[in-house]
């Protein structure tokens, strides 16, 4: 169980608040539009002024989702029910070009059917994997609602509140789907869970912030970083409802997410640019930005240099399910990761990429902090990015476009 965030008799807001203290200036530049605007990719649409120190844009936020809601369970839990893996033929889940191992030696030495299986399991684990987030945010969610509620603006904890509620319908869809894959290939829950050891990440995540809203009285950090996290699951996400083979049924539930996650990205930007206006003072927040620039440079869609143990055993531990055995599944990732048998990522990967480092690029330029340390947080998300931010052949890589979505 959570502790609530200790209270603070000298003014500060109290358990787990959203924001401690007005912004201290007027934040960022002001920018057209306005969170609940017309943003189909959610890359704009709220800045740090102090006119949103009321969290307006949350009261439109949650104008949309109440359209919305009594057709939550119709828009994912009632689809997954429906999903059934025997019709899956040779669809895919998972963008080809994203898929782990696509195009690698390895991949190669799969037969067909193996193929398609690790593209589902790609999927599975990719959802699982968000499904596991989700309930993280949902935590952290519901902690800030409860002092928000109590000692700032209740439309922001209602907005919050109501999240809580969209992420939950999608997590019981994931989970839905999820299942029937894996039984499709006489797998297990357990199983794939085992095979996935990146999961405990989130539980850190969630301590972490729990910690240090408590030491501090916010959750400011929280809200201000989460924003990467949205961009990249955005992504692939977006990539797999324009892949051409992918199974409709599924495709219709990611698109149902993809529409609910841009309006949960506007929150994230939003809360994101307010909570770091409200940091105390210029060198919190310059410590803030650079933290956040290194976050975001550790989240990574594709080959990464920054690898770490825990990704690496999933993707290892996923293609051994598929069959490969486990030196080679070891020697294979290790190829994959260092470029050996492919320099370039595939094109989808690449404007993935571009995208990616776009959106942050973007929000950094918002951001209320001085000019060199917007200079300074590019540099460092640039530095793990340096294939799309400085491409070896010159030139720029396009990053993807994506078309407002509208459900069915």
């Amino acid at each position: 169980m959570i502790e609530p965030h200790r209270q603070n008799c000298q003014g500060r807001c109290g358990a787990g608040t959203l924001l401690g203290t007005k912004p201290r200036h007027g934040g960022g530049p002001s920018q057209p539009g306005g969170a609940g605007g017309k943003d189909p990719n959610g890359e704009t649409g709220v800045t740090a002024t102090l006119e949103q120190a009321n969290f307006e844009f949350a009261k439109r936020l949650l104008a949309v989702s109440d359209r919305d809601v009594e057709r939550l369970r119709a828009n994912f839990l009632d689809l997954a029910e429906e999903f059934d893996a025997r019709t899956l033929a040779d669809h895919t889940l998972f963008p080809l070009e994203m898929g782990w191992f696509y195009g690698e030696p390895v991949w190669h030495e799969l037969a067909p059917e193996k193929r398609l299986m690790l593209n589902r399991l790609s999927f599975c684990q990719s959802y699982l994997t968000t499904a596991v987030a989700e309930v993280a945010t949902n935590v952290l969610n519901l902690e800030a609602a409860l002092g928000t509620i109590i000692g700032d603006d209740p439309e922001l904890a209602l907005y919050m509140a109501r999240e809580v509620v969209e992420e939950t319908m999608h997590i019981r869809a994931f989970l839905c789907v999820i299942r029937k894959v894996c039984a499709h290939y006489g797998l297990t829950l357990d199983q794939l869970r085992t095979a996935n050891p990146s999961l405990r990440m989130a539980s850190h995540y969630v301590r972490g912030h729990t910690l240090l809203g408590w030491l501090r009285g916010d959750l400011n950090y929280y809200y201000f970083t989460r924003y990467a996290l949205n961009v990249n699951q955005k992504t692939v996400e977006r990539c797999s409802i324009n892949e051409g083979g992918m199974h409709p049924l599924v495709r219709t539930i990611l698109k149902n997410h993809a529409i609910d996650e841009a309006r949960h990205m506007q929150m994230s930007r939003g809360t994101g640019l307010v909570a770091l206006s409200r940091m105390r003072t210029p060198l919190v927040r310059t410590l803030a930005a650079l933290g956040y620039a290194h976050f975001a440079a550790n989240i990574y869609i594709g080959r990464h240099r920054k690898d770490s143990r825990l990704p690496r055993e999933t993707r290892t531990r996923t293609l051994q399910l598929c069959g490969v055995p486990r030196e080679r599944a070891v020697e294979a990732y290790r190829e994959w990761r260092d470029r050996v048998n492919q320099p370039e990522d595939p094109p989808l990967v690449r404007a993935g990429r571009a995208y990616y480092l776009r959106c942050n690029h973007g929000y950094v330029d918002d951001l209320p902090v001085a000019n060199w340390v917007k200079r300074r947080m590019k540099r460092v998300i640039d530095a793990a990015y340096a294939d799309v931010a400085r491409p070896a052949g010159g030139g720029d890589v396009a990053p993807l476009e994506f078309d407002e979505l509208r459900r069915a």
